[in-house]
This record gives structure tokens, C-alpha cells and sequence, in this order.
């Protein structure tokens, strides 16, 4: 599939059910068990609430479901004194990989943060997943060779506790 048979475009509420069938499949890719009816109540409550900016990739030549997704969250850089976002989730359907797809998505990710003013786009995968990792420095992305990422689990009806 070429770039010019897509059509990448903003994904609005009427879109949380079309949506959420891949970001189900996103999370299964991750390893988190099939659960459609809570990814179509996140991807629901971050469209309602404008929480994230999610794109959303279709062939032109058919209205059929999405072929992919792209999730930005908006954030901010201390140290740069500026708007930045995450690109917190992509994913392309497994009969529309290895066709452009991802590409199209992340072009346009970069496309709309250009457009609303915001100074960088980061973003974190897994160790493994080399695909994505050859896209990302193929279009310019740098991987952070200064910084490590820590993460820390808090469960609401456990709280973390300094100790």
C-alpha cells in the first residue's frame, strides 16, 4: 500500500469503538490479556476528555475499519521551557504491516505536533521490538543513549509507601 492510497486523520468519540479493536490488539501485542469493553472505555474517556490527540490511518479506496492508530499525550520539558508530546502507543492491524502504515502514522504524529507548536515528540518501545526501532531512526528519531527510564507501579488499593 503507498502513502497516497491513506488517509490519516484525527480520531474523534464516534471512532472510540473502530479504535479500540486495535488498541485491544496493541495491548495483547504488550502481553495484557483481551479485554475490548475497558480498551474501548480508555480510548472512549480520552476522546471525551481530550486527554490525548489519537490519529487514526485508513485505506482511501474503502470505509472499512482503521489500519492503525497513533496515541499523543501532551506533556511539557522543564528543562527545554516548553510544550512536548509522548507518543505513547502505535499500532498497525497485522494485515496492514510492512505497507506503510506506521510511516504514514508517524509522519502525521509529527505533522500535528509541528502544527500545534510542540518542540518534541519522545517515545519508548520495547527492547525487542527491532521493526519499530529501524522506522524511528529511519525518520530521524535519536534513541537516548544519557538517560535511563525508571517506572514505578502504584496501585490504588495498594499504596507505595516511602520508606
Amino acid at each position: 500500500m503507498r502513502h497516497d492510497d491513506l488517509t490519516v486523520r484525527q480520531a474523534t468519540v464516534a471512532d472510540a469503538v473502530a479504535v479500540a479493536s486495535l488498541f485491544d490488539a496493541y495491548r495483547q501485542f504488550y502481553g495484557k490479556a483481551p479485554d475490548l469493553a475497558l480498551a474501548e472505555q480508555f480510548v472512549r474517556q480520552r476522546l471525551s476528555n481530550g486527554d490525548s490527540l489519537i490519529l487514526v490511518a485508513e485505506a482511501k479506496s474503502a470505509s472499512a475499519e482503521p489500519l492503525g492508530f497513533v496515541q499523543l499525550y501532551p506533556t511539557f520539558s522543564s528543562l527545554g521551557c516548553n510544550r512536548a508530546w509522548i507518543l505513547n502507543d502505535l499500532f498497525v492491524a497485522q494485515h496492514a504491516r510492512r505497507q506503510g502504515v506506521a510511516e504514514a502514522l508517524m509522519n502525521a504524529a509529527s505533522d500535528a505536533a509541528y502544527r500545534a507548536g510542540v518542540s518534541s515528540l519522545s517515545l519508548q518501545t520495547a527492547h525487542d521490538n527491532t521493526a519499530a526501532q529501524a522506522l524511528y531512526v529511519k525518520l530521524g528519531y535519536v534513541l537516548d543513549e544519557d538517560f535511563r527510564t525508571y517506572s514505578l507501579t502504584v496501585a490504588p488499593s495498594e499504596p507505595h509507601r516511602l520508606r
